[in-house]
């Protein structure tokens, strides 16, 4: 079982965390393993490296790639909000680095059956695994059953999709006839919202990721892995950020401000025109690292 994911500004994290040999670090977001592969190999020979992801999936297939290299290399399944409590049971603190990578994979992308993506059918789900979020939410739960109200709140503030009371409206509209069950019956709902939309993003783009956000309680779980990663880290230790949109960025920009930390870099990096090229998703990225004091 190998991972089709690409990570992003590889290069550029680890120069940010500062691996060294004997060292103990969290990759909060395991993914395809590339970020908790390169922690590895520059804390060699006996730096220990803790993997967390709520996919069972990519653990099963983080095991196959890191066999043997035990007890170097740890994977939990959990959330990383729950970062300190993890590293604290596995007897780990404190840390020298902790790592952070809030893109969702390509293999999440490629199966269907969590309905992330608005390309392929698959059920209206959104959750990324069992332990993504505390109450079973789904993003069928949310377009069937919440209020019209709620709804456009939700596309507003955590898609900041312009045409969120439309969007809404035609939800409720759609409801009354069938349930919305399937990603693509979702998407048809969407374009007679917004049948022309005068962009280059999908039209269905901004919705998609306010129900994932909202159902994977992603802006939540952030600020307390933010919390959680200060108290886990030894007084110099790093974290590091990559994040994907405004909301997120936000998030990691105003924590770094605080007396806690102190950033690494005076404005976040971006990746390369290269690496752009090579992997278009690369393009909204940006990493913000900083100190605990």
């Amino acid at each position: 079982m190998t991972s089709i994911h690409q990570a992003v500004m590889t290069t550029e994290l680890i120069d940010a965390i500062r691996p060294q040999a004997g060292g103990r670090y969290l990759d909060g977001t395991l993914g395809g393993g590339t970020h908790t592969e390169a922690l590895l190999q520059d804390s060699a020979p006996d730096g220990v490296v803790c993997s967390l992801d709520v996919d069972p999936v990519a653990l099963e297939r983080a095991r196959e790639r890191f066999k043997g290299m035990e007890p170097r290399w740890i994977g939990v399944e959990a959330n990383f909000r729950h970062l300190a409590e993890v590293t604290t049971d596995q007897g780990l603190t404190p840390l020298e680095g902790v790592v952070l990578d809030l893109g969702f994979s390509s293999d999440e992308l490629e199966d269907f059956s969590k309905g992330i993506s608005f390309q392929q059918d698959g059920p209206l789900d959104m959750r990324l695994g069992p332990k993504a979020n505390e109450d079973g939410l789904t993003a069928a739960d949310i377009v069937n059953s919440w209020t019209q109200q709620e709804i456009e709140t939700v596309l507003r503030n955590f898609g900041e999709e312009s045409h969120a009371r439309t969007i809404a409206r035609e939800i409720l509209k759609a409801r009354k006839a069938a349930r919305i069950i399937g990603t693509l019956d979702l998407v048809s709902v969407i374009k007679k919202a917004v049948p022309h939309r005068p962009s280059k993003i999908h039209p269905a783009t901004k919705t998609f990721q306010a129900l994932r956000i909202v159902v994977n309680d992603e802006l939540e779980s952030l600020r307390m892995a933010i919390k959680g990663a200060q108290q886990v880290l030894k007084p110099g230790g790093r974290l590091a950020v990559i994040t994907f949109h405004s909301l997120e960025d936000r998030i990691v920009k105003q924590a770094f401000q605080s007396e806690t930390w102190s950033p690494v870099y005076k404005k976040p990096l971006e990746p390369t025109e290269i690496e752009i090229k090579q992997n278009p998703r690369a393009r909204s990225a940006k990493l913000r690292a900083a100190e605990r004091l």
